[in-house]
């Protein structure tokens, strides 16, 4: 990886928050080979069963030629896209049991969410859709990290 992330540019941010809300983290096939190119050249994407921490070898290289693969989002991609108040969210205000504490604001509760990064939970523990505000009214479930949040959580807090 780079030594010094880089901020994704206005186009990047989006197909990597693309990636980022689907399951496993795949990019839209959609991509160009430039704009793959410098997504793996920050760090920010792998090859689909690479390690995510060796996003710049050189296969990966010789893979964009190669045609259309599946490439994901790295841990490093995630957290380029997240502003600081959700790095903090995910990061610093969480309660032992993962859910989000009720000082973090329904905005970044609802992008971390979108990104696949928390997951609304009603009083049973059953995952929900939504946070259940009816909008007379506030959310009736909780926020709570999902796996791919503590991860990302957990792993090296470069800034973006």
């Amino acid at each position: 990886m780079p030594p010094s992330p880089r901020t994704p540019t206005a186009n990047e941010t989006k197909a990597l928050k693309t990636a980022s809300a689907t399951e496993g983290g795949r990019l839209p096939d959609t991509l160009t080979r430039r704009m793959l190119a410098s997504l793996l050249d920050a760090g920010y994407i792998c090859r689909e069963g690479t390690d995510s921490a060796r996003a710049d070898d050189q296969a990966d290289l010789a893979a964009l030629d190669a045609g259309p693969a599946a490439w994901r989002i790295t841990d490093r991609g995630r957290r380029a896209v997240l502003t600081d108040a959700q790095w903090r969210a995910l990061t610093e205000r969480v309660a032992p049991d993962d859910a989000l504490l009720p000082n973090v604001n329904w905005v970044t509760k609802q992008a971390l969410h979108d990104l696949g990064l928390v997951e609304y939970r009603d009083d049973t523990g059953r995952i929900q859709s939504t946070d259940g505000s009816t909008g007379l009214r506030g959310p009736i479930h909780r926020a709570f990290r999902t796996g791919t949040g503590r991860r990302l959580a957990a792993s090296e807090p470069a800034s973006p």
